[in-house]
Order: structure tokens, then C-alpha cells, then sequence
């Protein structure tokens, strides 16, 4: 389920939960279905004004019925994701999810764990409150729930072991989600991420102010990996807001090198979001002034994605110096494989810049590099696309095409990505608008892009 949207926390409801997801589902209309569902179009095909969707969408009204749901649901191709959460919110509406957590939490006179054999106060109140969100639902699908990750954390502050994780040991659960991001089906590195944030985040509650500050460095760490995974699962509108989080941890750690990777990292994944090129060459260019100079892996990404977007934006004179500077930089770093940045990284990037200017020789011999290097099932799946952009870019229009149509058919469901489908999708931008329909393999092509990808 999606983040809520920006309100106070202490006026939460359901009411708001279902706009935020109606608004979601709105945002990715185009990315899932093809084409654009603005308020003007959702609200004709529901038989709701535009205002009305827009107070749906901020929690401050909700649908008058199940018909009324149902509508909506079909609009949004949403396949049954309003209509099951429907009864919980038609239950629980505009009460602010806080105060029916603190009336459930709150001592019953003559409640039997009242008396002295009672729990603490915290693990009763903890314990009523997992009841009372089952009850609800939400945490139906939560891997922190359904994993028992709630129960274990409670046993361990039962035995005395949960006094918190120092520093290095989150550096190491960091770089095991690392590794899993580059080896893990999407979904299965994000379930196991989102538990070590829920952690995270209660160690930085009950920590000291001091040791808060050196734990925002790992939250932005770890937010900038599940922004990452989100992208991988075409989830653009909660990415962005964590894209953002990612950002703010980063600042509030004050850390120079954290700031210029968060941003950087965000960069490259801009390409494959509905961000324009302009926006994401903005961000490249402001981490790399962030770094004044220095030397990271931040940088390192920040630059390859001022290259990428150079490239893809029809300038390869520039995308080229940008990528000899990249590969100076990596040449002359004692630290370039640090929080993600792999030995294949700097080829990857240069398989993309001369796939996109055409230099069939130059993009092989990075795309090999690539693949004899790459411990990325993605990075590995993305290269062979580039040559297919590669092929069409040099004429060979349906053989780009049959090419990306079998990089596409030899992945494992479980594997194919919201990012290696956006690099396909390149294919066929670079064949003219009036050759396309000629093309033997456009069907092939069409029927094997638009298969889901598993989320």
C-alpha cells in the first residue's frame, strides 16, 4: 500500500490512505496502461466532477457507495485494489488513526493485565495495537507482520538484547541489501528491506540525540536502496517521496559524501521515470557541485547520469566528455566499489553512451565488459537491450526489435523489472514513427513488453 500523502500525522485516516492510493494509481495510469488518466478523464468515466476526485484524492471526501468504488477501481485498471480495502475505510472513514490507536491502547479499569502480573506498559500498549491493526487489515501484507518480525523484536527486548545496532553492524546490514538489490528479485530484496527500516527507524527513536544523528546516515543509505526498488517495480509516485526522505536523511546527517550519492543515485534513476531530462541533468549537476571536488562513488553516479541523460537527450559530443571524465575519475579513486558502485559500473554507462551515438565497435566491447563483470541481473538484461538500440540506431530496425524481444522472453517473470522494460520501450524509439508498422517483429515485440512485471 502507498505512503499517505503530506498531512499531520495526528489527522491520518483511512479517508486519506484511500485518496492516497487513488491518486497513486492516477499517477502511474500512464506507465501501466499507456495512456495518460488526468482528474478531467477519471472523473467522466466515474460520473464525478473534477473537484470531487480531487477531494477523494486528499481524504476529504469519500465515495458514497460500492458502485461508486467499483467505478473507480475500473477506471484505474486497479484490479480489485479499491474494492478490497473498500469496507475498512467505509468502517473506520475520517477518525484519525491515532486516536483510535490511543482508545484502544489506553488502561480498561478492571482490565485483568491491570493488576501485577501485568506486562510493562509499553509492550501492553505495543501488543493491543498489533491486535487492533490486524483487526483493521493492514497488516495483511506487511512483511514486518507476517514474517513475525513484531513478535521477535518484542522477545528481544524480553531477553535484553535490543538495545540497538551500532553503526558497523548497520554498514554491513547496508551492504547485504546491496547485494540483494543486484541478485534478489525486486520484490523479495524490497519485503526484507522494509523490515531494517522498521527497525531502523525505532532504534532512532529510542536512541540518544547524538546517536540519532550517525544512524541518518544509514536511513539515508537504506531509503535511497528502497527508492531504488520502487523505481525497479515502476512505483514512481512512493519512489519520489522517498527519493525525497532519501535527501533529507542525508542533510540531517551532514554528511558530504551521503548527500552527493543520495542525489546522485536519484539522478540515474530519474532516466527511467517520468522525470524529464532536464530535471534529472538538474540533479546530476547539483550533486557533482555538492561534492566540490571530491572524490566518491556520489560522484561517480552523478556524472554517469549527467552522460546517460547527455546521450539520450541527442548530444554525444558532450555525453562522451562526460563519460572520459567518469572513467578518469573511477581510474584515480582508492574507494570506487563502495555502496553499490561495481566493477561493471563505469562499463555499463559507456555501453550506454555509444549505444545511443551509434558507435557500434566502442558500445560491444563495454557491453562484453559488462557482462564478463556484472554481478547485476538487471545491468546484465540492460546491456543486451543496448544493443539492440545499438542495431536499430545503425538500420537494422527489426532486428533491434526481434533482439529486445529476446532479452524480454529469456528473463524469469520474477526478474523483469520496471527498468529493463523502460530500456526496451528505447528500442523503438530510435526506429522513424513510418517504418515501424512494416516491421515483422513489432507484434512479437509488443506482446512481449507489455507482459507484467510481477510487484
Amino acid at each position: 500500500m502507498p505512503a499517505l500523502r503530506k498531512s499531520s500525522d495526528r489527522y491520518r485516516s483511512m479517508a486519506t490512505y484511500f485518496g492516497a492510493l487513488v491518486r497513486d494509481l492516477r499517477d502511474s495510469y500512464e506507465l501501466r496502461v499507456g495512456e495518460p488518466q488526468t482528474v478531467a478523464r477519471l472523473a467522466a468515466r466515474t460520473g464525478y466532477s473534477p473537484s470531487m476526485i480531487g477531494q477523494i484524492e486528499r481524504g476529504e471526501s469519500l465515495p458514497e457507495s460500492g458502485t461508486r468504488v467499483q467505478a473507480l477501481d475500473d477506471a484505474l485498471q486497479a484490479r480489485g485494489q479499491l474494492k478490497i480495502l473498500w469496507p475498512l475505510v467505509q468502517r473506520l472513514g475520517h477518525r484519525p488513526i491515532d486516536e483510535l490507536s490511543t482508545a484502544t491502547n489506553g488502561i480498561t479499569p478492571g482490565y485483568r493485565e491491570n493488576g501485577p502480573c501485568a506486562l510493562t506498559r509499553g509492550d501492553d500498549m505495543e501488543r493491543r495495537h498489533l491486535f487492533q491493526l490486524a483487526g483493521w487489515g493492514l497488516l495483511a501484507q506487511s512483511p514486518i507482520f507476517s514474517t513475525g518480525e513484531h513478535i521477535r523484536q518484542m522477545l528481544e527486548r524480553t531477553l535484553g538484547t535490543a538495545d540497538g545496532r551500532a553503526e558497523d553492524h548497520w554498514e554491513a546490514v547496508c551492504a547485504d541489501h546491496m547485494q540483494a538489490l543486484l541478485t534478489q528479485p525486486a520484490t523479495e530484496a524490497r519485503d526484507d528491506l522494509l523490515v531494517d527500516l522498521a527497525i531502523l527507524h525505532q532504534q532512532m527513536v529510542a536512541t540518544t540525540p547524538e546517536q540519532a544523528a550517525r544512524l541518518q546516515r544509514i536511513a539515508a543509505w537504506m531509503s535511497t536502496m528502497h527508492a531504488n526498488l520502487l523505481t525497479r517495480l515502476g512505483e514512481h509516485g512512493p519512489a519520489r517521496r522517498w527519493w525525497r526522505t532519501a535527501r533529507q536523511a542525508a542533510d540531517a546527517s551532514q554528511d558530504v559524501d551521503m548527500r552527493v550519492w543520495a542525489r546522485g543515485v536519484e539522478a540515474v534513476f530519474g532516466l527511467y521515470s517520468p522525470r524529464s531530462t532536464e530535471t534529472v541533468l538538474t540533479l546530476a549537476q547539483e550533486a557533482q557541485s555538492l561534492a566540490a571536488g571530491r572524490v566518491t562513488p556520489g560522484l561517480f553516479r552523478a556524472v554517469a547520469a549527467e552522460a546517460q541523460t547527455l546521450a539520450v537527450m541527442g548530444r554525444p559530443q558532450e555525453a562522451l566528455e562526460r563519460l572520459h571524465y567518469l572513467q578518469d575519475l573511477v581510474s584515480r579513486s582508492p574507494a570506487r566499489e563502495h555502496f553499490g558502485w561495481t566493477s561493471d559500473s563505469t562499463c555499463f554507462v559507456a555501453s550506454w553512451v555509444y549505444s545511443f551515438e551509434g558507435a557500434t565497435e566502442a558500445a560491444r566491447e563495454a557491453r562484453d565488459s559488462t557482462l564478463a563483470q556484472s554481478p547485476d541481473y538487471q545491468n546484465a538484461a540492460n546491456v543486451r537491450l543496448h544493443e539492440a538500440i545499438s542495431v536499430a540506431r545503425s538500420g537494422g530496425h527489426n532486428e533491434g526489435l526481434s533482439l529486445a524481444t529476446r532479452v524480454l522472453s529469456d528473463l524469469d517473470p520474477a526478474y523483469r523489472t520496471h527498468m529493463i522494460t523502460h530500456t526496451a520501450r528505447l528500442v523503438l524509439d530510435t526506429i522513424p514513427p513510418d517504418r515501424r508498422a512494416t516491421l515483422p517483429a513489432l507484434d512479437d515485440y509488443r506482446e512481449a513488453l507489455n507482459t507484467p512485471i510481477q510487484t
